[in-house]
């Protein structure tokens, strides 16, 4: 049972009927107290969680996944928090306004989004003086009087944006369960794009496969083998092994055969195979899932169907990072002192 002072923060509901009003109220403000440090103690803990890459090891490829899937928050609360506590790592008076109840953690994430979208969109990130100004206008005021706040900001940041675009025409059209699944596929293969950005590319990729215009402006000689082809060549040339198995080979290659890539996809169902030590659960990511060599090159790794793998962008990065810490550990010299400048491990 957790006190507070000389409160029962654990209260059962029939002992509750039992209070003054004076007693209950005062129960309140206090819950409401130790609820605040709480939830600033939870921000600080994700934060450490993502510098050492924690959510990484269990398995799960971003840390709005382990807040909502390990921690139980609903989607919402997840990425409000992850989101106010981006805004505390980055401005350290966040966390003294969030400390002293100032700051609300809706507030704190709304300003972090505002932050992190401007800087998408503009050629002048917000600085750090600018984003304790936007702070500390926000201090006392509504989530509601905030975000008008943060609106008028945008405006104020990018005017000849609105003046320099011309009007332009609107297609809309109703999307049946089919269309959505495979637009929420595409999403997950070519990131989290827009609407428009999505039929774009749909738009392209169609055209570059029908239309006779595009494919006579491609490069001659850009086009690919029949892939039942590759298996032969990789005995017959030594396409993919290290300088040991195909001495004539000058250096290992990368390439990777196309009959191999298909195997490897079949076998992962386009999903990131890492296992997490600590927990044996597979990591979830679908998005931008990439060919990873499980024994780097560096290391006489060979593109073979079993040494290649799927992994997510944030595993295959952690996983270079945590074989050059064996490496180094071992004895060995670390593959980014061998290549003269650090490089993942595919």
């Amino acid at each position: 049972m957790l006190q507070n002072k000389n409160i029962s923060i654990e209260q059962s509901p029939s002992s509750l009927k039992g209070l003054s009003d004076s007693q209950l109220q005062l129960r309140t403000r206090e819950l409401a107290k130790a609820e605040q440090r709480l939830t600033l103690q939870v921000l600080l803990h994700l934060k450490e969680i993502s510098d050492r890459k924690l959510h990484a090891k269990l398995g799960y490829a971003s840390l709005w996944e382990y807040t909502v899937k390990e921690l139980g928050y609903c989607e919402a609360s997840a990425s409000s928090r992850i989101a106010a506590m981006r805004l505390m790592a980055s401005v350290p008076e966040a966390r003294t306004q969030i400390e002293n109840g100032k700051l609300t953690l809706s507030q704190a994430a709304r300003i972090h989004q505002f932050i992190r979208k401007e800087n998408q969109a503009s050629s002048e990130p917000i600085t750090k003086s600018e984003t304790k100004a936007i702070i500390q206008a926000s201090l006392g005021s509504s989530i509601r009087e905030t975000q008008r706040m943060l609106e008028a900001k945008a405006q104020e940041r990018r005017p000849s944006l609105i003046e320099e675009k011309p009007n332009q025409p609107v297609v809309s059209f109703q999307a049946d369960e089919e269309t959505l699944q495979m637009l929420e596929r595409l999403r997950e293969l070519r990131g989290n794009l827009g609407a428009l950005e999505l039929f774009k590319l749909s738009l392209k990729t169609t055209l570059d496969k029908i239309d006779p215009l595009r494919k006579m402006q491609k490069v001659i000689g850009n086009s690919k083998p029949d892939p039942s082809l590759f298996a032969q060549k990789l005995k017959d040339d030594c396409l993919a092994v290290d300088r040991n198995l195909c001495p004539t080979s000058p250096k290992p290659s990368r390439f990777i055969p196309q009959w191999i890539r298909i195997e490897v996809a079949k076998r992962s169902k386009g999903q990131c195979e890492y296992h997490s030590p600590l927990s044996g659960k597979r990591c979830e990511s679908r998005y931008r899932v990439q060919y990873d060599h499980i024994v780097p090159i560096a290391r006489g790794g060979i593109g073979t169907l079993e040494n290649i793998q799927h992994l997510c962008g944030l595993h295959n990065r952690t996983k270079g990072v945590q074989l050059e810490s064996a490496y180094f550990e071992a004895g060995l010299v670390p593959i980014s002192s061998e290549r003269g400048s650090p490089r993942s491990s595919t």
